[in-house]
């Protein structure tokens, strides 16, 4: 429990490229020297966020969203800044975990209730390998649950008789704290268990910390076969990725992400040795659910169930996974199956060799929609061959577009020419996107002020010329600049761009900077003359400043010695102007 200093924090910075974690988010593209990405932070079609490896920074030309490393995963992950910094650390090698408690409030609360769980995990875990658990055991074993998986997803038993509440409360838990983490029930005066006879699978949250869990019966008259934790303080189903935790370090390497239904699938494919795969714990998966899946890779393979209810379940999730600008597949299991029955039937290498050879979503989603219509009726035929036009349309690649207009003629029976003027029509051109250039100053800062800045960034002689000749500008976001350079170069010879953004910790300030890196009248070297120049804009700003204000003052006044006196100071201060104008000052 400690507080990170500045120079651990830019180490950490330095030994993580921009470029590699933005990629673990977003599809990249190389343009010149900057790597381009559709930003994540608007409504974006075409590229508009720019990531420079020189500066290590990222900046989008539409919203404005900006910043380094630890900006960008602080934002898309609406995290805190130290919480990005312990992230980005665990990427590039370095452990600074306990940095972060500090900013962590420990809830007293949440706690007690984690503790219940670890505790119920445990009961769970030696009731399966008790007496009256063999049985239990030897069905998972049956199922292709080995003691590998039993071990690894800490897979426990709950037995009938209220036994795992009893235990609890003989632990000295407090019954009202049991019933919250939603291991125990009231009904009536009955208090006892809420996965009595069934096997339990824990659930975690993205950190590995137990949240709930997801329980199947063993008893075959029971009407609900899963049964998953009610939403409690620690569990809120539309938020969970069951298996994150573990998944994560899979899906970097292999760099995409595949989606289930449940955790039986998701062990399924472990037993082929296939573990860059998570769940949404049913098939209504949520626009946050989503959100995580897109932060954990941007391309995601759908493995929902081969029945019907699974494929309309992946129509719905790649549909949001596609509006997200995510890279979308379709696991095709050809039969109505889930992947458990896919390996107790064909095999585990059957179940790899359908990962290793997914459908694309439009292709996915030309099959699918021929469910949803009739194409011997004309009119649906039409209603198909338009809707699939309009998302063939939206592809960005003209290849893509002419590959999956071909299939939909052979489909519908069109000529290929009739329907590729549908799906060409007013089609976005692959143009460059071009920024706006923004040359005026942003703020209050004058162009002048904006310059001594800049030159200050890229010169600590300017740095320190400034202080000692002028030491102040005007506008109080340029002053704040000023300070934060000066305060800089006390412990350093040069500015790196991306680690004073990261001491920049006002928002304001922050987008400034950002700002002022990009100017188009950013100066390329450090120049003495321009820099006395600027002061001496500034100087003179300050003096006509103050002459409009005496001019104000004396619009009010009826007085006329005190109109003389004002005058008089109206006088001195045009005197300072012509001599700062003619390079000296006069006495």
């Amino acid at each position: 429990m400690r507080r990170l200093s500045d120079q651990e924090i830019t180490d950490i910075r330095s030994k993580a490229d921009i470029g590699d974690v933005i990629s673990q988010y977003l599809p990249l593209t190389r343009r010149g020297r900057n790597l381009w990405a559709v930003c994540p932070f608007h409504d974006d079609h075409d590229p508009s966020l720019s990531i420079s490896k020189d500066k290590q920074i990222y900046k989008c030309f539409v919203c404005g969203a900006g910043g380094n490393v630890f900006t960008f995963v602080q934002n898309i992950e609406k995290i805190s800044f130290l919480e990005a910094v312990v992230k980005i650390a665990k990427g590039v090698g370095v452990n600074i975990d306990d940095a972060l408690a500090p900013s962590v409030a420990v809830d007293p609360r949440k706690v007690a209730l984690t503790q219940i769980l670890k505790e119920s995990i445990n009961y769970f875990k030696y009731q399966l390998n008790a007496s009256d658990g063999l049985m239990i055991k030897n069905y998972l074993f049956k199922r292709g649950i080995n003691e590998s998986l039993i071990e690894k997803f800490e897979v426990g038993y709950n037995p009938g008789d209220d036994q795992c509440s009893k235990f609890l409360i003989a632990k000295g838990y407090p019954p009202a704290d049991v019933v919250a983490a939603n291991v125990s029930r009231v009904n009536g005066k009955h208090f006892g268990d809420v996965f009595a006879n069934r096997v339990v699978f824990p659930i975690h949250d993205e950190h590995g910390s137990p949240i709930g869990f997801t329980a199947r019966t063993v008893l075959a008259d029971e009407s609900a076969k899963y049964i998953n934790t009610t939403e409690t303080e620690l569990y809120t189903k539309g938020l969970i990725i069951f298996n994150y935790h573990r998944a994560l370090p899979e899906v970097k390497k292999s760099e995409f992400v595949i989606v289930t239904e449940g955790v039986t699938d998701v062990l399924a494919f472990y037993r082929a040795n296939i573990r860059n795969v998570v769940a949404t714990l049913g098939t209504a998966a949520t626009p946050e659910q989503v959100r995580k899946l897109r932060q954990m890779h941007w391309h995601v393979v759908i493995g929902y169930d081969g029945d019907n209810a699974g494929q309309k379940a992946a129509f719905r999730l790649g549909d949001m996974l596609i509006k997200a600008n995510c890279t979308v597949e379709v696991l095709n299991y050809k039969v109505p199956m889930d992947p458990d029955d896919i390996i107790n039937t064909y095999g585990e290498q059957h179940l790899v060799d359908i990962v290793e050879n997914p459908i694309p979503w439009m292709d996915f989603l030309l099959d699918y929609s021929l469910t949803l219509y009739q194409l011997d009726n004309y009119n649906q035929k039409k209603q198909y061959v338009l809707a699939m036009g309009a998302q063939i349309k939206n592809l960005r690649d003209d290849l893509d577009r002419r590959h999956f207009t071909e299939r939909l003629a052979s489909i519908s029976g069109y000529k290929f020419e009739d329907l590729w003027s549908i799906v060409s029509l007013n089609v976005k051109s692959e143009k460059r996107f071009e920024p706006s250039v923004e040359v005026k100053p942003k703020s209050d800062c004058s162009k002048a002020e904006c310059e001594i800045c800049a030159l200050m960034m890229i010169s600590k002689d300017a740095a320190i010329r400034f202080r000692d000749e002028l030491g102040y500008l005007s506008s109080p976001i340029a002053n704040r600049c000023a300070i934060l350079i000066i305060d800089t170069y006390r412990t350093q010879n040069e500015i790196v761009l991306a680690d004073l953004l990261t001491k920049a910790n006002d928002p304001i300030l922050h987008d400034f900077i950002l700002w002022l890196s990009d100017w188009p009248l950013f100066p390329k070297h450090a120049n003495t003359e321009s820099l006395s120049d600027a002061m001496t804009k500034v100087r003179i700003d300050v003096y006509e400043a103050k002459i409009k204000k005496f001019k104000q003052e004396s619009a009010q006044l009826i007085d006329a010695n005190k109109k003389a006196e004002i005058a008089n100071k109206i006088i001195d201060a045009q005197r300072e102007i012509t001599a700062l104008k003619r390079g000296k000052k006069e006495d």
